[in-house]
């Protein structure tokens, strides 16, 4: 991080979001669009540019699973792990990517390409179980259709 990017952040920030504490989680979203993750000195001016404590901003950021605090690889796979996807076969799937990628949920692998992560409910019961990569759901998700997926990004 340098101190252009810090500038850079605050001046966006005060054109984008009013100094207010209901900003907190837009402005949270704005920088994980921006950084792909949130980095703890963006948090810091998230947190300056709201008046919201350091304590605060970072509980913001860790209690929604759909933010992180660590940098993701490449490709990020995320398996939804609700009841109506684990009744669908989603923890067998987790197991399989986790032991085939020889990482476990929240890690990334050695080579920087694959971080694998799991979100509590994902909200598609309807079409259970769903794996999302990268940026796209993908229903009814099976160990085949993810292979695909990640077979399919050594291309990108």
């Amino acid at each position: 991080m340098t101190s252009a990017d810090q500038k850079g952040l605050r001046a966006v920030l005060r054109d984008k979001f009013p100094r207010d504490h209901g900003q907190l989680l837009p402005a949270l979203h704005f920088v994980q669009h921006e950084y792909r993750y949130l980095p703890d000195w963006a948090m810091e001016v998230v947190g300056w540019h709201l008046g919201i404590p350091a304590s605060e901003v970072y509980g913001a950021a860790t209690s929604y699973t759909e933010l992180s605090t660590v940098e993701p690889g490449q490709h990020v796979v995320q398996v939804c792990t609700g009841i109506s996807c684990s009744i669908n076969g989603a923890d067998r799937l987790l197991e399989s990517l986790s032991s085939s990628l020889g990482i476990k949920p929240g890690e990334t692998t050695a080579d920087g390409r694959i971080t694998l992560s799991e979100t509590a409910c994902a909200f598609m019961c309807g079409v259970a179980p769903t794996v999302r990569f990268d940026h796209e759901w993908q229903g009814r998700a099976t160990v085949e259709t993810v292979n695909r997926l990640l077979h399919g990004s050594d291309e990108a």
